[in-house]
């Protein structure tokens, strides 16, 4: 038996009368909806209900036709899913890093064969650089000159103000330096532990 192939980036809009499936970028959710195809077996499924009324057997066969209209939907479903995603997924691109499936007109890098995530374009990194350096200077001109800190030097987590972390309870003010030994001091010391200088 044959597998079809699985795709996180999709979306089943299928519905009593046919399928449909979205599928979407993993990044920028931009993305393709397949043609509907309308189901054959709803056709079935309505000359066995019409042949069921006429049936001397009165309404018993009820349960038949659902079990073969649901088996019948089953394998289409998948025959459409199949090929809903052979023909959808010439339109995207998996990086090969991340695993991301991914729009090659906005978050694909050609040259790196790789989503922009994981190889961003010169230009983009340059200017993601460029404003990680103006909020830093953002940051530093709002304190006063003195560099906050804006993650945890211990666990690495985002901070969100105060004296210590609220994810480890680590310090979060920045280290002193003795004036006189130049030797890294806590934050709330007040004489210098390596040559007694008061701080």
């Amino acid at each position: 038996m044959a597998l079809t192939k699985f795709v996180r980036n999709v979306e089943d809009l299928s519905d009593d009368g046919g399928f449909k499936f979205r599928f979407k970028c993993d990044r920028c959710g931009d993305g393709f909806e397949s043609a509907y195809v309308a189901a054959k077996t709803n056709m079935l499924k309505t000359a066995m209900d019409v042949f069921q009324v006429f049936s001397p057997f009165g309404g018993r066969g009820g349960n038949v036709v659902n079990d073969i209209d649901r088996g019948l939907r089953g394998k289409e479903h998948d025959a459409a899913f199949e090929r809903a995603v052979a023909e959808e997924m010439a339109f995207f691109k998996k990086c090969s890093a991340c695993g991301h499936w991914v729009c090659p007109e906005n978050c694909w890098n050609d040259k790196r064969g790789m989503c922009d995530e994981c190889a961003p374009e010169a230009v983009q990194a340059g200017a993601k650089e460029a404003n990680k350096r103006e909020s830093e200077e953002a940051i530093k001109d709002a304190d006063g000159g003195k560099t906050q800190v804006i993650s945890c030097p211990a666990c690495g987590a985002r901070a969100h103000g105060g004296k210590f972390c609220d994810s480890c309870g680590a310090s979060l003010q920045p280290k002193k330096s003795c004036p006189g030994c130049k030797a890294t001091q806590e934050p709330t010391a007040k004489f210098c532990t390596e040559c007694g200088a008061k701080l």
